[in-house]
């Protein structure tokens, strides 16, 4: 799986612990390879809401046709072809989406993508839990949220009925989710803003605090040591 999104994303290895990789050791977008298994036991089927995806990375690519070439070479799969943009799934099952965009000189990570029954009201928890900068589309059916950092990727929520996550529940894996680190420690006043917002907290991983989102995704506050 490092193999595959680091030939993607021209990113490569900064953990061997973690199988961290990213495009340099500073960069704020960092992907770690969970080495729990749980997608692997009961992996996601696009579009079977009973085998979910939850969430998902839309990547821009410079030539649509090339990087899905690309991937399906490395062990992807082509799940739909929407015409500007097309979903695949990767050697474990996860999808994502290549999305044509003559701007970008590489592939790059531009949005990651929350399944969620509302839209609005899930983009709003984050919106005052990460201070996000604004809302660059909004619709009953789908919100896109600009982070305000360049660096980072947009959050986008799609409405989806789905089977939720139930962290740590096998049954009802998380299939994907997000850390959150601030180099400030600012992670005690992020916690209170999140339990405000709405977050329920699950049992703790040694040095890192676990909450589900209001749409039950997992998330996790890396504590700074």
């Amino acid at each position: 799986m490092a193999s595959f999104y680091g030939a993607l994303l021209g990113m490569h290895v900064i953990n061997d612990d973690w199988l961290l990789i990213a495009r340099q050791p500073e960069s704020k977008l960092v992907l770690a390879l969970d080495p729990d298994g749980w997608s692997d036991q009961r992996p996601p089927q696009w579009p079977d809401p009973d085998y979910p995806q939850q969430m998902h990375l839309d990547i821009a690519v410079a030539d649509l046709h090339k990087a899905g070439e690309q991937v399906v070479g490395a062990g992807a799969t082509l799940r739909k072809d929407n015409g500007g943009f097309r979903v695949y799934a990767d050697p474990a099952g996860h999808p994502f989406c290549l999305y044509e965009e003559g701007a970008v000189d590489e592939p790059v990570v531009t949005r990651v993508v929350f399944d969620c029954f509302s839209p609005r009201s899930t983009a709003s928890f984050y919106e005052g839990f990460l201070d996000a900068a604004g809302r660059v589309a909004d619709s009953a059916e789908r919100v896109v949220v600009d982070l305000g950092d360049e660096e980072l990727p947009h959050l986008a929520f799609q409405h989806a009925v789905f089977r939720a996550a139930r962290w740590p529940d096998p049954d009802y894996p998380a299939q994907l989710h997000v850390d959150y680190r601030w180099t400030d420690g600012i992670e005690s006043a992020a916690m209170v803003r999140a339990e405000e917002l709405g977050a329920i907290r699950l049992p703790d991983l040694a040095d890192t605090v676990i909450y589900a989102d209001p749409a039950s995704h997992p998330f996790c506050v890396q504590l700074t040591t």
